[in-house]
C-alpha cells in the first residue's frame, strides 16, 4: 500500500522565494542584488559568475553583468548562444543594447573599408522586467554589445551561457563614431 503526501499550494512570494534560497534550493535573481555585482569601476562593464556547471555536465554558466560604460566598449560576437535575462534594479542607469544585422566577417569588411551604414545596426533602449522582450537569446556570431546612459547606480542584468565563453570584440572606434539621435522611436 502506498503512503499519501498531502501538499497544500503555497503562493510564490518573495518571502517563500527567501526561505528556498535560504534552504539552498533556489538562487533568486533578483534586480540589483548587491552579492551579484561585479563591482565595475566608471567606464567599465563586467560579469561576474554566480555558478557553473562541471564542464562534464556541459560548462554552463550564469553570470550578472554591470554596466556602467557610455561606449560600446565590449561590442563583440561569441561562437555560442547567449541567454539574456534583463531583469533590471531601482536607480539603475537605462542601458542600450547595439545589435550589427551583419555577420561578423562582414562587419569587419565594413569597418576596414568604411563601408558600414547606420541600417546596419539596430540600437534598442533596453527594457527590462517585461516578459515579451526581456528573456532572449543572442544567436551565436550575432555581433553586439551594451552601454550605459543617464544617471543613477550600473545597470545589471543575467546572461547565461558556456563556461569560458570567448569575447572576441570588435572596435568600432577605429573608424566611426557613434552619435545617438533624440528619443525612443
Amino acid at each position: 500500500m502506498k503512503s499519501l503526501l498531502k501538499l497544500r499550494p503555497e503562493k510564490m512570494t518573495p518571502e517563500v522565494m527567501e526561505k528556498l534560497e535560504r534552504r539552498g534550493a533556489v538562487i533568486r535573481l533578483l534586480p540589483s542584488r548587491e552579492e551579484h555585482r561585479a563591482g565595475v569601476a566608471s567606464g567599465e562593464g563586467r560579469g561576474e559568475k554566480i555558478y557553473a556547471a562541471p564542464a562534464q555536465e556541459g560548462g554552463h554558466m550564469l553570470a550578472a553583468v554591470e554596466i556602467d560604460n557610455e561606449k560600446f566598449s565590449s561590442f563583440a560576437t561569441h561562437q555560442v548562444n547567449e541567454e539574456f535575462i534583463l531583469l533590471g534594479g531601482r536607480n539603475e542607469r537605462p542601458m542600450y543594447l547595439l545589435v550589427c544585422l551583419l555577420p561578423r566577417e562582414e562587419l569587419l569588411e565594413g569597418l576596414q573599408k568604411g563601408t558600414l551604414r547606420s541600417e546596419d545596426f539596430v540600437l534598442l533602449d533596453v527594457v527590462f522586467n517585461d516578459p515579451q522582450v526581456s528573456f532572449f537569446v543572442m544567436k551565436a556570431g550575432v555581433p553586439h554589445g551594451e552601454c550605459a546612459y543617464g544617471r543613477g547606480r550600473p545597470a545589471t542584468f543575467y546572461v547565461t551561457e558556456s563556461e569560458g565563453l570567448r569575447l572576441d570584440k570588435i572596435d568600432l572606434y577605429q573608424k566611426y563614431d557613434l552619435q545617438i539621435l533624440g528619443e525612443v522611436q
